[in-house]
């Protein structure tokens, strides 16, 4: 079963927050889940420091949060994550 979520948030690049717009689908399948998506931003470049970061978190409006691996294929909609852990939901 997957779910999907769409929210204004910020990443956390080594420590500097940058507003972006997030969405995501969480996949519950047995007792594992994972989940990815993508985050859009008007950030110039963005998807190079993402790549380059040593952490990089995913924050919510509500506080959770959750580390991010960006990689996958990049489109329109923004750039390619793929969650690390439970989703910050």
């Amino acid at each position: 079963m997957a779910k999907d979520y769409e929210s204004e948030a910020h990443v956390v690049i080594d420590g500097e927050e940058v507003p972006v717009y997030a969405r995501f689908t969480v996949f519950a399948d047995g007792p594992m889940k994972s989940w990815h998506g993508v985050i859009g931003a008007d950030e110039p470049g963005l998807a190079f420091k993402l790549v380059n970061a040593q952490r990089t978190l995913l924050r919510m409006p509500s506080g959770k949060e959750a580390p991010i691996v960006p990689g996958g294929r990049d489109s329109s909609e923004g750039i390619a994550f793929t969650g690390s852990g439970p989703a910050p939901i």
